[in-house]
């Protein structure tokens, strides 16, 4: 499967431009039955029956000498395909000189509808196509022609042309949308810059019409993740039996804790089912704090039994109809790469949580710390390229701005304290100089450089993880291991932290060759050093908030970002 450029500025792709006019040409052409019976019989009457056109005119070569326009639907087919056309969007433009190429090579002969009759294949298609809903994607987005078109009596030449035309940019729409997503990432975020493929128009045509089966070759322009499969699955599940009790949401405010008085109490009593005790309703009991306990468990919190904000957002997210979160997050599967690689490695931001994967299994995995709403992590795919232990860390022009001056011109020995070195534009080159001799007072933020040395309280740890990319983020570790106990854990200013950076960076090591624990933790310490990886390893910082477990249950994450709430409105599924 060749795919080709990728999506350009607009946010979502509307059905406009060529595949419109198709389709209104189309209902105007079958408006009238008397039209139809007109062009059938005639414009066939000076050839033999029982052979198609290409067998009565010949050869190949005989066909071209007998001049494609003695064909009636080969020469309606060509006048459609080159009429003027009105303006047309990027993609509507691409599908026409597709078409275009594609139909010349054949002479302009149809290939869905042949002697005024639907082909088999076009009908599988059609079908096909028309449960685009099974995907998660909109079959109103695809103008297909009827189904019953032909069946009593063959339609005519012009009627044939403009079917053909019309299945073909739904072939083309479809398999755009299946493949890389109906909207453009960017216009959720800028910090989504996961850039899609489309796939090449005209080989979608070629591989579908010359197919054993056109509806599987179709239907293989969805991803074939597992984690995309399961979520199918999981959207056929919830429209055929989903009839989700409406729950009043339980209210942020103090940890509810056991023996604690609570007016929340009966509503979070009321999402577990739990019966109410005849006396003090409002206290929370331990029956309450251990449905509470057992619920973090199996959403990967803190198991402790007491309903914090961060538990009480995640429970008011459960038990709500997530048809559209499933397809929102079936959107994003399109948008990432087909090959995550045999061996990769993925951070899922609303997850908080960073996973080594191999041949499709999950071989460690461990807590992370993400981006703040004010400084959210991006989401794209990169590959690392190598690992820094006792990394220096030069501090971001934007943190030095909004945090290191404020507190420099509070405190003039705070560079000192700190251990933090600084580097001043001295001709064009950055060179070290006495923090107490700079006037932090009119400093200009562009012309220093504030650089932490390798150290215990090094920002970044013992250790990094490098991808370079136009963000500027990487994975590492950190010193603030208490971060990692809390549930809610955007915390960062961007990057990602690991819980246990050593053990992940053994995961890694152990793919490159020549790596044993011993080797790598004899480098802590003392100078910064570096790991080039001669195995660049893929990287996906994702944010899926949903996704289906080894044990089929559809698990979702609280939109942190706002992301997925973007999504589901561009795609017209808020109600």
């Amino acid at each position: 499967m060749t795919v080709s450029l990728r999506y350009g500025s607009k946010g979502s792709e509307v059905m406009k431009g060529s595949g419109e006019m198709m389709f209104k040409a189309t209902k105007t052409l079958l408006a009238g039955a008397a039209l139809i019976g007109l062009s059938v019989g005639s414009a066939h009457a000076y050839l033999p029956e029982g052979k198609t056109f290409r067998e009565r005119a010949g050869s190949a070569a005989s066909l071209t000498l007998a001049d494609v326009a003695s064909d009636p639907a080969a020469r309606a087919l060509k006048g459609l395909l080159t009429a003027p056309q009105e303006k047309l969007s990027f993609n509507d433009k691409r599908d026409r000189a597709a078409m275009v190429e594609f139909y010349a090579e054949r002479d302009y002969q149809p290939v869905w509808m042949v002697e005024g009759v639907y082909t088999p294949q076009a009908r599988r298609i059609m079908d096909r196509i028309a449960a685009a809903a099974e995907d998660g994607l909109d079959p109103a987005a695809y103008k297909l022609p009827p189904a019953t078109l032909g069946s009593s009596t063959p339609a005519g030449p012009d009627i044939a042309a403009s079917v053909d035309m019309l299945l073909s940019k739904a072939v083309l729409t479809y398999a755009r949308q299946a493949y890389a997503g109906r909207l453009d990432p960017s216009s959720i975020s800028k910090l989504i810059t996961l850039k899609p493929l489309l796939p090449d128009p005209i080989e979608v045509l070629t591989t579908v019409s010359t197919a054993s089966d056109g509806a599987a070759a179709i239907a293989g322009y969805n991803p074939q993740h597992e984690g995309y499969l399961r979520l199918k699955q999981a959207l056929a599940t919830a429209r055929g039996g989903e009839t989700a009790t409406v729950h009043a949401p339980v209210p942020g405010g103090k940890s509810m804790k056991v023996g604690l008085s609570d007016p929340r109490v009966p509503l979070l009593r009321a999402r577990f089912d739990l019966p109410a005790p005849s006396e003090a309703p409002e206290v929370y009991d331990e029956t309450l704090a251990q449905a509470v306990k057992s619920f973090q468990a199996d959403k990967g919190l803190k198991a402790d039994g007491i309903a914090g904000n961060a538990t009480v957002a995640f429970i008011n997210g459960t038990g709500k109809s997530n048809t559209a979160e499933i397809i929102a997050n079936m959107e994003r599967w399109r948008w990432m790469p087909r090959d995550l690689g045999a061996f990769h490695i993925i951070a899922n931001i609303p997850e908080y949580n960073v996973r080594v994967v191999e041949n499709g299994k999950v071989i460690h995995t461990t807590r992370a710390v993400v981006g703040k709403i004010t400084n959210q992590t991006p989401v794209f795919s990169d590959a690392m390229e190598s690992i820094v232990v006792n990394p220096s860390w030069n501090v971001p022009a934007s943190i030095t701005m909004k945090e290191m001056l404020p507190a420099v011109r509070r405190d003039p020995s705070y560079m000192s304290r700190k251990g933090y070195q600084v580097l001043a534009n001295v001709d064009g080159k950055f060179r070290p100089v006495d923090p107490q001799m700079v006037d932090w007072s009119n400093v200009n933020a562009r012309q220093i450089m504030i650089r932490q040395p390798p150290g215990d309280d090094n920002a970044l740890g013992n250790v990094k993880f490098l991808f370079p990319n136009e963000h500027s983020v990487y994975l590492h570790d950190t010193p603030s291991k208490s971060f990692f106990k809390r549930d809610d854990r955007a915390l960062s200013h961007g990057c990602v932290r690991v819980q246990d950076p050593l053990e992940f960076a053994d995961v890694l090591l152990a793919h490159q060759g020549g790596w044993s624990q011993q080797r790598l933790r004899k480098m802590v310490g003392g100078k910064e050093k570096w790991i080039n990886l001669p195995n660049r390893i893929p990287i996906h910082l994702t944010y899926f908030t949903a996704f289906v477990d080894d044990n089929g249950v559809v698990q979702t994450r609280p939109d942190i970002y706002g992301f997925n709430a973007r999504v589901e409105k561009a795609l017209g599924l808020q109600g």
